[in-house]
């Protein structure tokens, strides 16, 4: 295994030191390393050819036709590692594996029950070659239960999560979320764990199998939803544009509605913000008015209230609207983005959260940095790998030697 700093010790970056195998492909497991790789793991990405991590082949391509090194969904989760092309799905490249992690601290694979089944690979097969090897395992539904030899998608961990039934209108079909957003959740929470797991090393010295499912990463998000369904036995809907009308979660004024220039949403939850809202559209009579001095009944009358705001938000555009909610009446609200928006958007922009990390295609696409910001902590998106870029060296270390 590889010299790493002593607990305690100062160096460059907080994962300086930790070398991680990543065998994973497409967007959980990789956004995962990614994490790993920006706070200073050597990350090395073993790729099967010949044509390496299938997300090399996913548009839209940053330069030119596609060519394995311009995919944007590689780009963004792959920037700093080292890519070695090796054929490890068979006994021979098994067992080089299991010789190859006593060098390493952590392997990240996305192994399926029926791969296991077929290369005989069982959860412990690795870590009994290394005490202290710490190997997250990221598939859909885990690696146990019903569900587990099965294929998935983000459409389908959304469905089976709960999370497209609460999406639409009342009597009409769910709405599909796009990207891969249970994926990258998952990456997250995979990073999570391993951090957690770090931190057990250092107390027991030794490393454990972790698993991490994308199913499960959404049954965690539920809250509420959860709550009024097990505390309460109220089935939460869908309800378009305007939110909960059953349960103690009931209210009015989380809402989105249209602009002279698109939409605003606002997230009016608390009493005193409905107080101002009433206010600020020349309606302080609501606030005594009998027919509107509960949440429920608020939520009931629903349509008569988006009425009202729609006139007062009538002609303004969204700038305006935000400005004024926002900085005069200090009401929750945002204007609806579309992505060209979002990367102008003078938040962001303050922030410096949006930096190019493709050097390689010199594109000059922009990609979202880390979602937290640290005094002490540095992070870096080092340049993206080319495929096979680094085998050789590679392999002169672990089997020309």
């Amino acid at each position: 295994m590889s010299e790493r700093s002593i607990k305690g010790e100062i160096s460059e970056s907080a994962l300086s030191g930790l070398r991680v195998l990543e065998l994973a492909e497409g967007v959980a497991g990789p956004h995962c390393g990614r994490f790993l790789a920006a706070l200073g793991a050597e990350v090395i990405k073993m790729e099967r050819p010949p044509n390496g991590d299938w997300a090399r082949g996913v548009g839209p391509f940053l330069k030119g036709p596609p060519s394995g090194e311009n995919s944007s969904l590689f780009a963004y989760n792959n920037p700093g590692k080292k890519s070695v092309l090796y054929d490890w799905a068979s006994e021979s490249g098994l067992e080089f594996l299991e010789s190859l992690v006593a060098d390493f601290d952590i392997l990240i694979e996305d192994w399926d029950l029926d791969l296991r089944r077929t290369l005989h690979i069982s959860r412990d097969r690795f870590t009994n070659k290394n005490k202290e090897l710490i190997e997250l395992s990221v598939t859909p539904y885990g690696l146990s239960g019903p569900y587990s030899g099965w294929k998935s998608s983000p459409i389908i961990q959304l469905a089976l999560g709960g999370f497209l039934y609460l999406t639409g209108h009342p009597g009409q079909e769910p709405l599909m979320l796009p990207g891969h957003q249970p994926d990258y959740l998952t990456g997250l929470n995979g990073s999570n764990a391993i951090h957690i797991a770090l931190w057990e090393r250092d107390r027991s010295g030794e490393g454990q199998f972790l698993e991490v499912s994308m199913l499960e990463t959404l049954a965690t998000l539920h809250q509420f939803t959860m709550e009024m369904e097990t505390f309460e036995g109220i089935l939460r809907t869908r309800n378009g544009n305007q939110w909960q009308k059953q349960s103690s979660f009931a209210s009015y004024g989380i809402t989105t509605l249209p602009c002279s220039d698109g939409y605003i949403c606002f997230g009016i939850s608390a009493e005193d913000q409905w107080e101002r809202l009433c206010a600020m559209i020349g309606r302080e009579d609501l606030i005594t008015d009998p027919e509107f001095d509960s949440r429920v009944k608020r939520a009931n009358n629903a349509d008569f209230l988006d009425g009202l705001l729609t006139d007062w938000i009538a002609g303004k555009t969204r700038k305006e609207v935000f400005m004024e909610t926002s900085e005069v009446w200090t009401l929750p609200t945002a204007p609806i983005l579309d992505m060209s928006e979002v990367l102008e958007d003078p938040q962001f922009v303050y922030r410096d959260m949006f930096k190019t990390s493709d050097a390689s295609t010199k594109s000059g696409a922009l990609f979202p940095t880390f979602p937290f910001k640290s005094t002490e902590l540095t992070t870096s998106l080092g340049p993206l790998p080319v495929l096979g870029q680094h085998t050789e060296k590679f392999l002169r270390r672990y089997v020309w030697q």
